[in-house]
C-alpha cells in the first residue's frame, strides 16, 4: 500500500476547505432571480393552492420591462388562492440542504404591472419555518396593488439574517371577484 505524503494530505485538506467555504460564501450582488439571459439560481417549483385555474407564461413577449420577455400570470378563479415559490433545491420544502447565502443584500426588488390596474398580489421571500430540518433564515413580504405601468417594488431585508435563503422569491394571489392577469420582470436581490 502506498503511503500519502504529508504535502498531498495538506493540499487535499486545503482544497476541501476552500470548496466548503466557497459553497457557503455570500453571493455576488446583484443576485438575479428572474431576468432574460440568466440561468436562474432558484426554480419556480413550489406550486400551491388552486393551480388548475392558473396559467403561467414564463416567456411572455407582451411589453416586458426589459429584455425580450417577462413573466405573465393569469389566475381565473374569483374566490380561491394560488402561489408559486422559487426554490433551491427544486421542489424542496425544507427537507434537503440548499439555498443561498445572500448576506450583504438589503432588499429584494420586483418590477410588476397589472393588465387592467388595481390587481393585488403579495410578493416576498422565505417561508420555510424552523420546524423543518433546513429552514429559510429569514422571511419578508409585501402586499402590492398594481397599475398598468411597470413599477419597482422593494421588499426590505435590512438587518435580516440572509445566510440561508431557500425560497428566493414567491408570489401569492387571492381571488379578487374576477380573473386577473399580472406581469413580473427583473426580480433580484440587491
Amino acid at each position: 500500500m502506498k503511503r500519502l505524503t504529508p504535502l498531498f494530505i495538506i493540499t487535499a485538506v486545503v482544497a476541501t476547505l476552500a470548496l466548503t467555504l466557497r459553497a457557503d460564501a455570500p453571493q455576488k450582488l446583484p443576485f438575479p432571480i428572474l431576468q432574460d439571459g440568466i440561468n436562474p439560481p432558484y426554480t419556480a417549483s413550489g406550486y400551491m393552492g388552486d393551480t388548475p385555474n392558473l396559467v403561467v407564461d414564463e416567456k411572455c413577449p407582451t411589453k416586458p420591462r426589459s429584455g425580450a420577455t417577462c413573466l405573465k400570470i393569469t389566475y381565473k378563479d374569483p374566490a380561491k388562492w394560488v402561489s408559486v415559490a422559487w426554490q433551491n433545491p427544486t421542489n424542496d420544502w425544507g427537507d434537503k440542504p440548499g439555498g443561498y447565502n445572500l448576506t450583504g443584500a438589503k432588499k429584494l426588488t420586483v418590477w410588476a404591472r397589472g393588465e387592467k390596474g388595481g390587481e393585488k398580489i403579495k410578493v416576498g421571500f422565505g417561508g420555510i419555518g424552523k420546524e423543518k430540518k433546513f429552514p429559510d433564515s429569514a422571511k419578508g413580504e409585501l402586499d402590492l396593488t398594481l397599475t398598468t405601468d411597470w413599477k419597482q417594488y422593494v421588499v426590505d431585508a435590512t438587518d435580516m439574517d440572509l445566510t440561508h435563503i431557500k425560497t428566493g422569491f414567491f408570489w401569492l394571489i387571492t381571488g379578487q371577484g374576477a380573473p386577473i392577469t399580472v406581469y413580473l420582470d427583473d426580480i433580484r436581490w440587491e
